[in-house]
């Protein structure tokens, strides 16, 4: 797995005046609703792709913390499944239907550790997602000082 960049604030950040321009946009249209949504989307993508490039940044100014998290998705070996828990053959269409594999795992028929340590269970990059989220609060008697 490739290592993160550096959090850094948005003054270090190459393309300074991009980024800020492009967060602008973003927490603006956010929370707009209805036509909108093409365009949060695209800037959105266009903000992500720099903070995949460059490295996370915070924005003091703006109160925020901008990085990119990984998401990921679980996929299954169906013929190793089959063999290994045949309770689970019902979860297995041509492909493993993974709502029914994630139901199955709620009631308790089998575990991810189980799955895994089998080699049934494999976990794939799905996404990157833009996470914006406000600076934390200092405590008060932080604040002051």
């Amino acid at each position: 797995m490739e290592a993160m960049p550096q959090e850094q604030t948005l003054e270090k950040l190459a393309g300074t005046n991009v980024a800020a321009a492009l967060l602008d946009e973003y927490l603006a249209l956010k929370g707009k609703p209805g036509p909108l949504d093409k365009r949060l989307d695209e800037v959105r993508d266009r903000l992500r792709d720099l903070v995949t490039e460059h490295g996370h940044f915070v924005d003091e100014v703006r109160g925020v913390s901008v990085r990119v998290e990984p998401r990921f998705r679980k996929e299954y070996e169906p013929e190793q499944l089959r063999g290994t828990f045949p309770r689970q053959a019902g979860c297995v269409k041509p492909a493993v239907d993974v709502a029914q594999m994630e139901a199955c795992l709620r009631a308790g028929m089998v575990t991810d550790t189980e799955l895994e340590r089998e080699g049934v269970l494999t976990r794939t990059l799905h996404s990157r997602a833009l996470v914006v989220k406000p600076l934390g609060q200092r405590p008060a008697g932080l604040a002051r000082r």
